[in-house]
C-alpha cells in the first residue's frame, strides 16, 4: 500500500478561464497608430485571453489593447482591452477585457461551449490532493464489497477513449468475485473501472471479464488505486435549498440555481452558460444560499470549474464566510443539510444520561450506574458551558423519537489534536434505522466540522481494547498507516486511584519539580519510546508541552486545563518521571483527562524505579485533591508493574490510545463508511 499526498491549491492565474486545444486565432492591436498582430489564442474567459503572439511585438503591461477574436468567423468582435502580462521572448500576452459589453460576453460563451463540445477546450487541469495504492487483500475486499453494498455507480474506461456507464450490484467472497451492471456492451479487452467511492474514486483494472445473467462479473483485484480530489466531502442537500447572486461583471444577469451538494468549503448547481456568464476563476464577491427554516448566508466565491454531465452544465464553486458571524451561520446550514438526522444544538442532559444507563456505557470493570451520580452535575454544568463553543467542543446527539439512540461527544484538549470520546448507542423500539447506520452518522457529525479548524493536525481517541468494533474502524486503520508515522496504536491498562486514601510514600524517594537538565532528559526518553504520533498528539513535546495556548482558550470559556511535570529522585538521582494532567470536571466521566503518565528513566523492574512511580502516584494524589478530583486514572504503560499493585488501584481494563493524522481523516471516514454499508448481495 502506497499513499501520496498533493497541494490541491492552484493560483488565480492556473485556473481562469479555459486552455484552448486549437488553432484558433485573434488579432490585436496595441495602442494608438499600431499595427494588428495577429496570434494564437491560448487562454479565453469573459474577463480575459492569453496570445501566443506571431510577430516580435513587446507590448507593455498597462498598453491599452483592442482584440478580434476569430477574425473572418461569424462571432467575431472586436473588444477594449489592457496587457497585463508579457511572458516570453516571441511573447505571450495576457490582457485583460475593459468594460466588455453583455452582448459580447454571451457571444464568447457561446464560442467556447462550441469549443467544449467539440473537445477542443481544456478544463483546468485537477491533480487529486491524494492518491493510495491499495493491495492488502482483506481491505481490498471490503472495498469492493462497499461498492456493490452501495450499488455504485462509475464508469468502464478502455485506452482507446471507450466509456460505459456501470454500476456495482454484488460481491461474492467465497468465488472471489463481483458482479457489474454495464449501461451498454461491454468493452473489449482491458478496460479500468471508476467506480465512485463515499468521497474518493476508486480504480479497479480488469484484465479478465464475462457477461452472466445480464452482469459483467469480474474477479476481485489485487491492488486497487484511490483518488481523491478534495478534503471535504460534498453531500446532496438533504431539503431544498438554493444560490442566488448578481454577476460580478454585469449585474443586470442575476443567477439563482437549486443548489446540488454542498460542504463547508464548497458548493455545486447546474448551470445555463449563455444565461449565468460563469468560467472558473470568476470570483464573486457576493452570493447567498439559502433553506427554509434558516436565514439566507452570504458567502464570498470562485468558481472552481464547469463540466458537461448528462444533465447538463455543471458548477463547482469554492465558498467562504464574509465574516465571523457569518461562518457561524454558513457552518449550521451546512450541518442542517449534510447531517439530518444528528443535533448538536440544544439540552440534550437527561435523554444523554438515560442513553448512558441504557447502553451499558458505564460498564466498565468493577463500575456502575450508581458511581457516576455524584458527576451528574459537573457533568451537566460543562455541557453547558460548551455550548455554542464549537471551536472548543460539542456534543452529538441522533434523536429518535423521545429517546437518544446514539451520541459522542468531541474536544479540542491539545493545541491541534481533537478527541472522540463518550460514544454510546442504544436499540430504541420502532426504529427503523441500523446500528452500523446510527454509529455513521454520529461519526461523521463528531468528526467531519473538526476539518474545518485551521490548527487541526490529530485526532486522538482512549479506546477499550476488546470491543470487535473498534477493532474493526479504529485499530485495523491505524495498523494501515503506522509504518508512516500518520498513526499509532498504544496499550496501556486503566487505572483508576481514589485521591483522600492512604498511600504508600517511600521514604528514601524524593519527588519535586525537575531541573532543567531533567526536563530535558524527559523528552529525550519521550522521543525514544513512544512514536512520533503519539508525542505529537499529546502535545509531549517542549514547545507544546504546557498547553499554553489550549489553556488559555479553555479558560476563556471558564473550563479549566493543566498539565506539570514531577520527578521522582534516589539518593539524588533522577529515576522516573511524571505527567500530571487536568480538565473541567465532568468533561469526561472516566477522568481520561485527568491522568498520570509515567516515565522510568531506569530499568522499570528495579527495585528504585518501583519505588519512584509508587512515589509519584502518592504524589500525584495530592495534586489533585486541591483541584477538587475524588479519583484521578493512571496509564499503565509498563512492562513491570509492581508499582500498581502496592498502590491497590482499581482496574478498569485493557485500552489502546488510538492516534492518526489529520492528513487520514478523509481515508478514516470513507473507511467508516464503507464498514457501515449494509452487506452486498452474493
Amino acid at each position: 500500500m502506497q499513499a501520496d499526498t498533493r497541494d490541491g491549491t492552484r493560483g488565480r492565474e492556473s485556473v481562469l478561464g479555459y486552455r484552448v486545444g486549437t488553432e484558433l486565432t485573434a488579432v490585436a492591436s496595441f495602442g494608438h497608430g499600431n499595427s494588428d498582430t495577429a496570434g494564437r489564442l491560448i487562454q479565453l474567459s469573459l474577463e480575459h485571453l492569453t496570445l501566443s503572439l506571431d510577430s516580435n511585438a513587446m507590448p507593455r503591461p498597462g498598453q491599452a489593447a483592442s482584440v478580434v477574436l476569430g477574425q473572418g468567423e461569424r462571432w467575431a468582435t472586436s473588444l477594449d482591452a489592457e496587457v497585463m502580462e508579457v511572458r516570453g521572448g516571441k511573447p505571450e500576452v495576457s490582457l485583460r477585457f475593459v468594460s466588455p459589453p453583455l452582448d459580447a460576453g454571451r457571444r464568447i460563451v457561446t464560442v467556447l461551449e462550441a469549443l467544449r463540445d467539440n473537445g477542443l477546450l481544456l478544463p483546468p487541469e485537477t491533480r487529486p490532493v491524494w492518491k493510495e495504492r491499495i493491495d492488502r487483500k482483506e481491505r481490498v475486499a471490503r472495498i469492493c464489497e462497499a461498492l456493490a453494498g452501495r450499488q455504485a455507480r462509475g464508469m468502464a474506461r478502455t485506452l482507446d477513449g471507450q466509456k460505459v456507464a456501470v454500476t456495482a450490484v454484488s460481491f461474492d467472497a467465497l468465488q472471489d468475485r463481483m458482479g457489474w451492471r454495464f449501461d451498454g456492451p461491454m468493452p473489449r479487452g482491458p478496460f479500468v473501472v471508476e467506480a465512485f467511492g463515499y468521497s474518493s474514486v476508486v480504480h479497479l483494472e480488469v484484465t479478465e471479464a464475462r457477461e452472466e445473467d445480464g452482469w459483467v462479473v469480474i474477479p476481485v483485484p489485487s491492488e486497487l488505486v484511490r483518488y481523491r480530489h478534495r478534503w471535504l466531502r460534498r453531500a446532496p442537500p438533504s431539503s431544498a435549498c438554493t444560490l442566488s447572486f448578481n454577476h460580478p461583471m454585469w449585474p443586470q444577469v442575476h443567477v439563482k440555481r437549486p443548489v446540488l451538494d454542498l460542504s463547508y468549503e464548497g458548493l455545486a448547481f447546474m448551470t445555463e452558460p449563455g444565461e449565468d456568464l460563469l468560467y472558473p476563476g470568476l470570483r464573486q464577491p457576493v452570493l447567498e444560499v439559502a433553506m427554509e427554516g434558516l436565514a439566507p448566508v452570504r458567502l464570498r466565491a470562485e468558481v472552481r470549474n464547469i463540466s458537461g454531465t448528462a444533465a447538463g452544465r455543471r458548477c463547482g464553486m469554492s465558498v467562504r464566510p464574509l465574516d465571523a458571524e457569518g461562518a457561524r451561520a454558513w457552518r449550521a446550514l451546512v450541518e442542517a443539510q449534510m447531517h439530518p438526522s444528528t443535533r448538536v444544538e440544544g439540552d440534550w442532559g437527561d435523554a444523554t444520561w438515560k442513553l448512558f444507563q441504557g447502553s451499558g456505557y458505564f460498564g466498565l470493570p468493577g463500575k456502575s450506574a450508581d458511581d457516576f451520580t455524584d458527576e451528574r452535575p459537573w457533568f451537566d454544568a460543562t455541557q453547558e458551558r460548551l455550548e455554542g463553543r464549537t471551536r472548543l467542543g460539542y456534543r452529538v446527539v441522533r434523536p429518535s423519537g423521545d429517546s437518544l439512540e446514539a451520541t459522542l461527544s468531541v474536544v479540542k484538549p491539545y493545541e491541534g489534536t481533537w478527541m472522540a470520546h463518550q460514544l454510546a448507542r442504544q436499540a430504541v423500539p420502532g426504529q427503523r434505522s441500523s446500528a452500523r447506520e446510527a454509529l455513521r452518522d454520529i461519526y461523521l457529525r463528531g468528526y467531519e466540522p473538526t476539518q474545518v479548524d485551521p490548527d487541526v493536525k490529530w485526532f486522538i481517541a482512549f479506546c477499550e481494547a476488546n470491543v470487535r468494533w473498534v477493532r474493526f474502524t479504529k485499530f485495523d486503520f491505524a495498523s494501515w498507516y503506522e509504518h508512516t508515522g500518520q498513526a499509532s496504536l498504544t496499550p496501556f491498562r486503566l487505572m483508576e486511584a481514589e485521591v483522600d486514601r492512604q498511600w504508600e510514600v517511600p521514604e528514601d524517594v524524593e519527588v519535586g519539580v525537575p531541573t532543567e537538565a531533567e526536563r530535558a532528559r524527559f523528552f529525550q526518553e519521550v522521543e525514544r519510546t513512544r512514536p512520533v504520533a503519539y508525542r505529537e498528539a499529546l502535545d509531549l513535546v517542549e514547545e507544546r508541552f504546557d498547553l499554553s495556548r489550549a489553556r488559555t482558550k479553555w479558560g476563556e470559556a471558564g473550563l479549566g486545563r493543566e498539565r506539570e511535570l514531577r520527578v521522582a529522585r534516589v539518593d539524588g538521582r533522577a529515576v522516573a518521571l511524571a505527567v500530571l494532567e487536568s480538565a473541567q470536571p465532568g468533561l469526561n466521566l472516566f477522568n481520561v483527562l485527568d491522568g498520570v503518565r509515567l516515565f522510568p528513566l531506569v530499568d522499570d523492574a528495579l527495585p528504585e524505579a518501583q519505588r519512584a512511580m509508587l512515589a509519584l502516584l502518592a504524589h500525584a494524589a495530592e495534586w489533585y485533591r486541591p483541584r477538587g478530583r475524588r479519583v484521578f486514572v493512571h496509564y499503565v504503560e509498563s512492562t513491570c508493574v509492581e508499582y500498581v499493585e502496592r498502590a491497590a488501584l482499581a482496574d478498569l481494563g485493557e485500552g489502546k490510545l488510538w492516534v492518526i493524522s489529520s492528513a487520514l481523516l478523509p481515508e478514516f471516514l470513507e473507511h467508516l463508511c464503507e464498514a457501515t454499508t449494509p452487506r452486498a448481495a452474493s
